[in-house]
């Protein structure tokens, strides 16, 4: 039987904001305890797929990474992604302006073009079995076609910070809303991780150039 993996490329936050990242998740952690996400290491899931074991994604992955500059990008405060369709819980992360989210769906476009035909079809659809329901056409179109639901128009960039329950929101919303994060940050990297169980591992990491 063919094993397969799910794994994921992102585009990574520099050291000082991965370190604004895991604060504010800390304090989502001594208001209201674990949430989904929230154990998550700092990072933009631009890409996942499944792919067949021993599938080797680092050679087009390092050399797109030396072809693409590392971005800059201004965030403009929350989003929050109210009932979620992979969580059902509201989920809340760190938002960029339509510059920003533009640069990186350049990005996005330029890892699924070098991971073309790497990943597996009918594995990755089966992923996205439970949720499904709750996908609009044009997602259902994107894994469909490149693996991926949220993809291009349909990609809203951002760092999560977790999924909180409904039942936890309000405690979260009344500390975290009123001071959200600001300013420009810069992306020096892109890597692969890979899910197990739930969690995801780093795989390796690339410098963007």
């Amino acid at each position: 039987m063919t094993s397969i993996v799910t794994d994921f490329i992102s585009v990574d936050p520099s050291p000082e904001f991965s370190r604004t990242i895991n604060a504010y998740k800390q304090t989502v952690r001594d208001l209201v305890g674990n949430q989904i996400f929230l154990n998550e290491p700092p990072h933009m899931t631009a890409y996942l797929a499944r792919f067949v074991a021993g599938t080797d994604l680092s050679q087009s992955v390092v050399r797109l990474a030396e072809s693409i500059p590392a971005p800059t990008l201004r965030t403009t405060g929350w989003h929050v992604f109210d009932a979620d369709p992979m969580t059902g819980n509201r989920t809340l992360v760190v938002n960029f302006d339509e510059p920003s989210q533009s640069l990186l769906r350049s990005i996005q476009e330029q890892i699924g073009s070098s991971l073309q035909g790497l990943y597996d079809p009918a594995a990755t659809k089966q992923r996205y079995a439970e949720a499904w329901q709750h996908f609009a056409p044009e997602q259902r179109k994107a894994v469909e076609t490149v693996g991926f639901p949220f993809w291009g128009a349909g990609w809203h960039p951002h760092f999560t910070i977790a999924s909180i329950s409904p039942l936890d929101w309000p405690t979260v919303a009344d500390k975290l809303l009123p001071s959200p994060p600001s300013g420009e940050i810069v992306c020096p990297s892109l890597s692969q991780y890979r899910v197990i169980d739930g969690e995801s591992h780093l795989i390796f990491s690339s410098d963007l150039r």
